[in-house]
């Protein structure tokens, strides 16, 4: 294998490690969000300006990780945007491919080439798509206004931010993690809901919500 796969795959094992950790810090922020029964609770209770704050620096946290995830253009920082920029490469592409069938030689070469050209197509339109979506070009300008230390309060307006991109933006961040295994890794899909099951028990602990369901906690 030469360098440059080893080092793709190397990323791609990377953005699946950081969109896992993005996820759990989503999972854990997403009741403070939008669960009515926690608000009413944490007003009750007299707690409400921690509460904001907490809530203001776990969001802005989150938006900095997710930006990175997708946008950052170190040399030294895996993203999606320059593993896209990778793979448009034919000879890479290409590279890949074969590599792809090699090690799936107990299927049949013809739906291997068909399942990996599928995956590839599909991964190129919603990278892209992504990429150049109003949430993550916001999300941008908010990381680089905090990271410059600016008002983080210039966030959600002027960027054009709306509550739950960050949602939205996990869940392609899933299909494209899931295509990235099988282009560069060639492995099969992962299992979110079982990698994120304790994430969200934890969280529902934490906040008092054992009376709800695992998926009601993310309603």
């Amino acid at each position: 294998m030469n360098k440059q796969i080893a080092k793709l795959e190397a990323e791609v094992e990377a953005l699946l490690t950081l969109t896992s950790t993005a996820y759990q810090r989503f999972i854990f922020l997403q009741p403070m969000l939008a669960n009515q029964k926690l608000h009413d609770r944490i007003n009750k209770e007299g707690n409400a300006h921690a509460f904001e704050r907490l809530r203001l620096w776990l969001y802005w946290s989150l938006v900095q990780q997710l930006s990175n995830i997708c946008s950052d253009t170190d040399d030294r920082s895996p993203s999606i945007a320059r593993v896209t920029e990778k793979l448009k490469k034919d000879q890479l592409r290409k590279q890949l491919q074969e590599k792809c069938v090699k090690n799936n030689r107990l299927f049949g070469e013809a739906e291997v080439r068909a399942d990996f050209n599928r995956a590839y197509s599909d991964y190129v339109r919603r990278a892209d798509e992504m990429l150049s979506s109003r949430s993550v070009g916001g999300y941008k300008k908010i990381r680089n206004k905090l990271v410059s230390h600016h008002d983080p309060r210039f966030g959600i307006k002027k960027a054009n931010v709306l509550i739950g991109d960050e949602r939205q933006l996990l869940e392609t961040l899933q299909v494209l993690i899931g295509h990235l295994l099988l282009i560069v890794r060639n492995s099969g899909d992962i299992s979110w809901d079982f990698i994120l099951r304790h994430e969200k028990i934890i969280a529902r602990d934490f906040w008092g919500l054992k009376d709800e369901g695992y998926e009601e906690l993310l309603a």
